[in-house]
């Protein structure tokens, strides 16, 4: 804990005390997070809400990596000696290819179904969000969603497609959504919950 420098330590103390059920919560959530992915040879990696493992296929003649989903595994070819960084940055490609195609063709479908069609889709790099809609009617989505369950996915992609009739968080907005996803809630709570998860 790093202190303001005039603060005395009798009210840090008191503070922590204060605290101290919402500090015992935070360390508990941290201790039960799941370590980080390290993409070597046989880690499970989740795709679609699956998870299948890693099989690196090193092979002699090979200049680049390749990844294909096939009986049940992430088959990567690659050259000898492929470090753990080159695994990462060719899932990384992997998963970006698959949300390119995967969730466009998702906001085209939802778009349908409730009437609420945005003028662009892309795909982006987020560190802290999902997705986001601006005034324009465009929407971004995160490409890392691809690893969540399609119901998360439609979760976030209604989310935005709602915003783009409201453009706030107001009372108003939360019900078009359960409108359309009336188990929000639950989506919403596992993508704060569990979300760190998806982050490569």
């Amino acid at each position: 804990m790093h202190l303001p420098k005039l603060m005395p330590l009798w009210l840090a103390k008191q503070f922590v005390m204060r605290k101290q059920q919402w500090i015992a919560d935070k360390l508990l959530h941290y201790q039960k997070r799941p370590p980080e992915r390290q993409f070597v040879q046989g880690e499970l990696q989740p795709f679609m809400g699956e998870y299948y493992p890693l099989d690196i296929v090193c092979e002699t003649n090979r200049q680049r990596t390749h990844i294909k989903l096939e009986q049940k595994k992430l088959i990567m070819l690659a050259p000898m000696n492929v470090s753990s960084l080159q695994v990462r940055q060719t899932l990384t490609r992997w998963y970006k290819r698959q949300a390119e195609s995967l969730l466009i063709a998702r906001v085209k479908l939802l778009a349908e179904q409730t009437g609420l069609s945005p003028k662009q889709v892309k795909i982006k790099s987020y560190k802290a969000r999902w997705g986001s809609c601006n005034l324009r009617g465009e929407i971004q989505l995160n490409w890392q969603l691809v690893q969540a369950t399609q119901a998360i996915n439609d979760y976030v992609i209604i989310h935005e497609l709602c915003h783009l009739q409201q453009h706030n968080h107001s009372k108003a907005f939360w019900d078009l959504v359960e409108r359309f996803d009336p188990n929000y809630r639950e989506h919403r709570s596992w993508l704060k919950n569990h979300g760190h998860q998806l982050v490569i």
